[in-house]
């Protein structure tokens, strides 16, 4: 799960850099720094073991899909590289599941 969340920030970067500048700070970077806080939060939960922690982990896909979400509506990303990063969310978003079964 955590290295499919480090590919996803690899994935993304070409495209987090083609975001027209006056864009880059206000919705990249926020975009980057979701990505960033999902594998502190995976690191986090999973050294931990609380099921709170999981469910934040599942919570913070959710955010991070909408901001994807946005940046194809207002153009600022492809929607074929949206498409792609929503298929890694599925994935980790399943793994996550799974976890939060383990735990009850």
């Amino acid at each position: 799960m955590l290295a499919k969340a480090e590919k996803m920030i690899v994935d993304l970067g070409p495209a987090l850099d083609k975001i027209p500048k006056h864009q880059r700070y206000r919705y990249g970077q926020r975009l980057e720094d979701a990505l960033w806080e999902l594998v502190r939060l995976i690191i986090e939960a999973a050294a931990s073991g609380q099921k709170s922690k999981v469910y934040r982990v599942d919570e913070h896909l959710r955010f991070i899909h909408a901001l994807l979400r946005h940046g194809a509506e207002r153009g600022l990303l492809r929607a074929s590289r949206v498409g792609a990063s929503a298929q890694q969310l599925k994935e980790i978003g399943a793994m996550v599941g799974t976890w939060r079964q383990r735990l009850k």
